[in-house]
């Protein structure tokens, strides 16, 4: 995937520009986002391995919110998937839910430090 399919660049731009120009906000935000998702995709892994369609509708609830915040669009699509898949009753998010939540967050972390660093370099 690429940076334009993984995020939103207005999103991105938006918390420059509410730093002044800056990017120590969003470096921060980047930063609450590496140490919190990992923790909320294990809570959606083990919500859909329990087979608890409410659970996984929370838990992917949460990680949409903080994902959208950040401009993680490719994830907040997915974590939306799965909250309307855990609202419809159904915790069925498919063998291959791990694999595609942590490449996901992988693809999106690493998108978000070349962000960073191409700032680095402005």
């Amino acid at each position: 995937m690429t940076a334009a399919n993984l995020l939103d660049l207005t999103t991105l731009q938006n918390l420059v520009d509410l730093d002044d120009g800056g990017h120590g906000l969003l470096s921060e935000m980047i930063e609450i986002f590496r140490e919190d998702t990992p923790r909320r995709v294990r809570d959606i892994l083990a919500a859909a391995g329990e087979g608890d369609a409410e659970e996984l509708s929370r838990t992917a609830h949460a990680l949409k919110g903080g994902a959208g915040a950040l401009g993680a669009e490719a994830l907040r699509h997915l974590a939306s998937d799965l909250e309307s898949l855990g609202r419809s009753g159904s915790a069925a998010a498919g063998a291959d839910l791990s694999e595609r939540l942590h490449a996901t967050f992988k693809d999106t972390l690493a998108a978000l430090e070349a962000y960073i660093a191409k700032l680095d370099r402005a």
